[in-house]
């Protein structure tokens, strides 16, 4: 356990945060942002110079936790589904635990229709590494094929993400639910991966 106090700026960023999953992105302001710091408001200012380059900074750190393989155990022995199945629902709980930071990652291309280039190579890296991961544990796909099929998977698991009452009421699928969240995933991963 880390017994040090957080710096400044990290709990700035942590503030930052807490501010878009409360307010949004727009909403946020660097008033909410210092008062939930417990800073000066010019401490925003010192040290990231403008709210946008600390959101920039933000999403930046975020989409890092977000598809870093690194973070997740290493699961030695499991098989390429099993270790796939365990981190999509990663991703999943990592997306309900911060639905408005969720959101905020993919405002520009839902609402605008504008690619955001962190976020498309942060997806596109995940995707290049967790299929060498795959291959490296066994998975038969060739490499061309385990990508696709690792597009699709992420592509469903990010629409569950930003949309998961969707089929909530008409599916039967609450993926609120972490058991029903399970069948999902397996069902998915094991269609695309056998």
């Amino acid at each position: 356990m880390n017994d040090q106090p957080m710096s400044v700026e990290e709990k700035i960023i942590r503030a930052t945060i807490g501010c878009i999953e409360k307010y949004g992105i727009s909403g946020a302001t660097n008033r909410q942002i210092a008062q939930a710091a417990g800073v000066n408001l010019a401490a925003i200012n010192y040290y990231f110079r403008s709210k946008e380059l600390l959101i920039q900074r933000v999403m930046e750190i975020t989409l890092t936790n977000a598809f870093d393989l690194s973070d997740l155990p290493s699961m030695p022995g499991a098989n390429a589904q099993e270790r796939c199945i365990a981190i999509m629902m990663h991703l999943i709980e990592g997306g309900y635990t911060y639905p408005g930071l969720t959101r905020a990652h993919f405002y520009s291309l839902l609402a605008e229709g504008r690619y955001d280039p962190l976020l498309e190579k942060h997806v596109h890296r995940f995707i290049e590494e967790l299929s060498q991961d795959l291959q490296a544990r066994g998975s038969v796909l060739e490499q061309d094929e385990l990508k696709l099929a690792l597009t699709q998977i992420v592509s469903a698991v990010i629409m569950a993400i930003l949309a998961p009452a969707l089929f909530a009421q008409n599916e039967s699928l609450n993926l609120q639910n972490p058991d029903t969240r399970l069948v999902y995933v397996t069902r998915l991963v094991g269609k695309l991966l056998e």
